[in-house]
């Protein structure tokens, strides 16, 4: 096979960006260790939730070991992933309160987790490029990469399965009314259209009369209208994790990641067979 050393200056640029990436995944799940090993743990209560244009920021209020009260905003996200009225664990630094986090695992990993996978994927592709300049087979590079993306997928899948089938058999059901169909525009820049995707925004009660509001799945198109009531389960202990009762809402996610490891792992074995010697027929 004819190496093309150009790939070898590739894949070093793809390699170091990789590796950039995955050092502020891991800064990131440092400053979140530091909080979990030296920070004071205290109960706090979200009493409001803030919108700020396309986001929901949780306004939690605590106590301090000194008995000071402290209210504090935290950082907003893209969908409420707290309701008024929930009591939640803080964890903040003593020498500086205003160093905090609410000690969810979402928010204390999941952006380091998502920062240090998207530096293992420019990892991964970085290492095919090094492996084209060393003249390594591209089918086996390619089997490799679509090995590591299967296997990926099916443990996502796993895990989106386990969560949604949990939800679905110990959840309580109750109805509510689709507040809004929330639009979010992105501009397409490879194919220089405008994508635009639409939400529906629920809120129902809770049997213990609390009020909560939270986002269906998002797509192209919506089938909801707004004042349209649908039936919804939710986590009796944590009732922000709702979703509205549709396979879309419980069931697509973990379909979509099994589906992208059949795809990428029936590639990986139509691949091999298509290598293996011919026997010849006697």
């Amino acid at each position: 096979m004819a190496v093309d050393r150009n790939w070898g200056w590739i894949g070093g640029l793809v390699l170091a960006i990789g590796g950039l990436i995955l050092v502020g995944g891991l800064a990131l799940g440092l400053g979140s260790l530091r909080l979990v090993l030296h920070g004071e743990p205290v109960d706090g209560e979200v009493v409001e939730m803030r919108r700020e244009g396309d986001m929901y920021a949780p306004v939690v209020r605590f106590r301090l070991a000194s008995g000071e009260s402290r209210t504090v905003k935290d950082l907003g996200t893209g969908a409420p992933d707290f309701a008024v009225g929930d009591r939640v664990a803080i964890l903040y630094m003593p020498q500086d309160p205003a160093d905090f986090r609410i000690a969810t695992f979402d928010r204390l990993w999941s952006t380091a987790i998502i920062v240090a996978l998207f530096g293992g994927f420019w990892l991964l592709f970085g290492a095919v490029a090094w492996g084209l300049s060393r003249g390594v087979d591209l089918p086996v590079l390619g089997e490799t990469m679509f090995s590591v993306i299967a296997a990926g997928a099916g443990l996502i899948g796993l895990f989106v399965l386990w969560s949604a089938a949990d939800l679905y058999t110990g959840g309580v059901r109750a109805q509510g009314v689709v507040q809004e169909i929330r639009a979010n525009t992105r501009f397409d820049h490879e194919r220089d259209i405008e994508r635009t995707s639409y939400a529906p925004v629920v809120r129902f009660t809770t049997h213990g009369g609390r009020e909560i509001e939270f986002h269906g799945r998002g797509g192209s198109d919506t089938p909801f209208v707004e004042g349209e009531r649908v039936t919804v389960i939710y986590d009796s202990n944590n009732p922000i994790r709702a979703r509205i009762v549709s396979f879309v809402d419980i069931w697509l996610p973990s379909a979509v990641a099994f589906a992208v490891s059949f795809l990428f792992g029936g590639a990986v074995w139509l691949s091999r067979r298509a290598r293996r010697p011919k026997v010849p027929r006697p």
